[in-house]
């Protein structure tokens, strides 16, 4: 099997499984600022699932041998493509489905910064609210979701791959 529809089937189904984890704490009101469990969930499937499809790869395609840079590399796919949905599902919930989460996170932006210097002019706080609100757009959150999601699933497969590396030692 080619090793990018292999990342791409089990991206698909973790980008799923994290769409999943999304939605049930929306309808379960769990906000993830106040709570760690969507964290946990995600960051534990994440981590958890490119493992396994990792060391799926390597036992059944690979004859139970990978290279720490294949490993790499497919870690970071599954990874890319998972959060190709996980954007992509961000991009309709704020569009659609929650129209008011982006006033709801500039206004949290703007109690934050109020909070954390009192003395802040209101031109400083304008202006702040207004690059907020800039980089709030839903096609930028769906950017920075997909370069975010990639980064972090980078760095979990720097760390996996040195446990599930194997090499061919008759070669």
């Amino acid at each position: 099997m080619d090793t990018r529809k292999f990342a791409m089937n089990y991206g698909a189904v973790l980008g799923i499984l994290l769409v999943l984890v999304s939605y049930f704490s929306y309808i379960f009101g769990i906000d993830e600022k106040e709570s760690m469990i969507p964290s946990i969930l995600n960051n534990g499937l994440t981590i958890g699932f490119i493992a396994y499809a990792v060391t799926k790869y390597r036992d059944i395609f690979n004859n139970g041998y990978i290279s720490y840079s294949s490993s790499l590399k497919l870690g970071t796919t599954v990874a890319f493509f998972s959060s190709v949905i996980l954007a992509f599902y961000t991009f309709l919930f704020i569009s659609y489905i929650n129209t008011d989460a982006l006033n709801d996170i500039i206004s949290m932006t703007e109690q934050a910064m109020l909070e954390s210097n009192p003395d802040v002019s209101d031109e400083e706080l304008d202006l702040a609210l207004e690059m907020t609100s800039k980089m709030m757009q839903p096609h930028w959150i769906m950017m920075m979701g997909i370069l975010g999601g990639t980064f972090m699933g980078f760095l979990y497969s720097l760390a996996i791959s040195f446990f599930v590396k194997k090499s061919d030692n008759n070669i």
